[in-house]
């Protein structure tokens, strides 16, 4: 009786490795989202914070607002940006999130295709252990009663 040995096995080792891979594209595409959104947060709060500095002052002079404006203008073109990076970036994990769902199916197909092999190498094997545990009765049967 020879071992289980299952002849796809390198398929599943190769879609195994493409999930792995689609998964490290999604997190890498997740980590970015992340970071937008940072540095979007980042303008906003220092948007506010140059309204506040500004706000606070005692006397507030032309060139100081001059310089504000500038820099909301700036700040919102920059959270525009961020915002469609953003979305940008959302459809990519979305896709990716698809990606890695059919990586996982495929990896499943081989992997429940591999338990049905060897459940049906077990069945036979079980079964020559059978066919030969009974060939044993009978010759020790023979040899009892001649």
């Amino acid at each position: 009786m020879k071992s289980f040995q299952f002849r796809l096995e390198r398929v599943l080792s190769w879609r195994g490795t493409q999930l792995s891979l689609a998964e490290a594209k999604a997190e890498q595409l997740a980590g970015g989202l992340r970071a937008t959104d940072e540095a979007r947060a980042e303008v906003v709060e220092c948007r506010a914070a140059a309204q506040a500095i500004v706000g606070r002052a005692a006397v507030v002079k032309g060139a100081d607002l001059g310089a504000l404006e500038a820099s909301t203008v700036w700040a919102i073109r920059e959270e525009k940006r961020l915002t469609t990076r953003m979305v940008e970036l959302q459809q990519s994990i979305d896709v990716q999130n698809r990606c890695v769902a059919d990586a996982r199916r495929g990896v499943k197909l081989v992997e429940r295709l591999k338990e049905r092999k060897y459940e049906d190498w077990k069945a036979e094997a079980d079964h020559e252990i059978e066919d030969l545990a009974a060939e044993s009765a009978i010759a020790q049967w023979r040899r009892l009663n001649p």
